[in-house]
């Protein structure tokens, strides 16, 4: 019997398929349906409220007058603007996010009775697999190891270490059973929030992904006007050329769309992840510049790689406006009618104009973010080292 292989969107659904029952588990799935509440959420909600006073208390009352203890609560509290950042993102875009996933379901649809698009859509489907578990796989394993790790060291020479920075209020860390209760607790966090980041973050990837498809789409159909341009075969040629610019610029307007829906959803929640990540780089150097910190030592690469991971979509976008932009350049309009010449006006100009990723429209996500941010962690680090 032979074997029938996937197509890309069943392919597709089923990868994404994984990452909601991860947010079906947490009562958190708002890409399916809209977001509502139910006993699951509930709970998430209330651990995640939990987790910001129990840090605040830390900071504000039991390190006091601490100041390592305190930059080792406020490095790991980041973890939880993050996580209230995509909570509350979900239940502000809980009508959004569905809407937004059944654009990103179309362009597979439209794309199907075309060869061609059926190879772009496997193409990419195929990376987004491979980004999915190389991302997955390298984030839960640095959780592994920086949860585990204390646990290691405990047993190897005694030292009680925790994961994290946070401590339940009026318990003794330094007892062995206040000890066990903040280890308890800490990996209690540790199964929903990892989880959870990590789904939430693999659904982002295939938005960016699906806004890839759609401009090499875009590609194909301006190298098939160019090709009809030239033509000399057709009786009714301007017609022809009329009818592809008018559906170019509808796939256009909706690639454009489908761009604004996503810095709309996304926006606040990237300047949020931002700001989040360079304080807890900050601080995290600052701790392991005071005294060894285990955890530490995971958080710096995984916070600058979560980093990079976050502005690598603007310039993926850029990228691919650009190379939109030069090829519409390259289209022989002059060869057009004077009426198809003002539709290829618009087209340009649209081109001209591309809508992109920023953080909260305060600045562009793209890599020279990602150094902006680099360069002002060491300034900073280097300051607190003079002091």
């Amino acid at each position: 019997m032979a074997v029938v292989s996937e197509s890309p969107i069943e392919s597709f659904n089923r990868i994404l398929s994984w990452q909601y029952h991860i947010l079906r588990m947490l009562g958190m799935d708002a890409f399916t349906k809209p977001l509502t509440f139910n006993p699951l959420s509930i709970t998430i909600m209330f651990m995640a409220g939990l987790f910001m006073v129990v840090s605040f208390y830390d900071v504000l009352v039991l390190f006091r007058d601490d100041l390592f203890g305190k930059s080792f609560v406020m490095a790991t509290i980041c973890f939880g603007f993050i996580g209230w950042a995509r909570i509350l993102g979900a239940w502000q875009h809980r009508s959004d996010l569905p809407q937004l996933m059944q654009m990103a379901q179309d362009t597979y649809r439209r794309g199907g009775d075309d060869d061609r698009q059926t190879a772009i859509l496997r193409w990419y489907t195929a990376i987004f697999w491979r980004g999915v578990m190389l991302y997955t796989v390298m984030f839960l394993l640095g959780v592994i190891i920086a949860s585990f790790g204390p646990l290691l060291l405990l047993l190897y020479n005694g030292e009680k270490m925790l994961p994290f920075g946070v401590y339940l209020p009026f318990v003794d860390p330094n007892s062995e059973t206040g000890y066990e209760l903040n280890y308890l607790y800490q990996m209690s966090c540790i199964l929903w929030t990892p989880p959870g980041l990590t789904a939430t973050q693999n659904i982002y990837f295939a938005f960016i992904l699906n806004i890839c498809i759609q401009y090499d789409v875009l590609q194909l159909h301006l190298a098939d006007l160019n090709e009809l341009i030239q033509r000399t075969d057709l009786a009714d040629k301007d017609n022809a050329v009329r009818k592809k610019l008018r559906a170019i610029i509808f796939d256009q307007r909706r690639l454009e769309q489908f761009v604004h829906s996503i810095e709309y959803v996304y926006s606040a929640q990237a300047f949020v992840e931002v700001l989040s990540l360079t304080f807890q780089l900050v601080l995290t150097l600052y701790v392991l510049r005071t005294s060894l910190w285990l955890p530490g030592l995971f958080l710096i690469p995984l916070g600058i790689v979560q980093l990079f991971i976050l502005c690598v979509p603007g310039m993926l976008i850029e990228v691919k406006a650009s190379k939109l932009m030069e090829t519409i350049y390259g289209i022989a309009w002059h060869e057009m009618h004077q009426q198809n010449k003002r539709i290829f006006q618009l087209l340009l100009h649209r081109s001209q104009h591309p809508n992109g990723l920023t953080c909260a429209g305060m600045a562009k996500i793209d890599m020279n973010l990602f150094m902006s941010v680099m360069k002002k962690v060491y300034s900073i680090f280097m300051m607190l080292e003079n002091m």
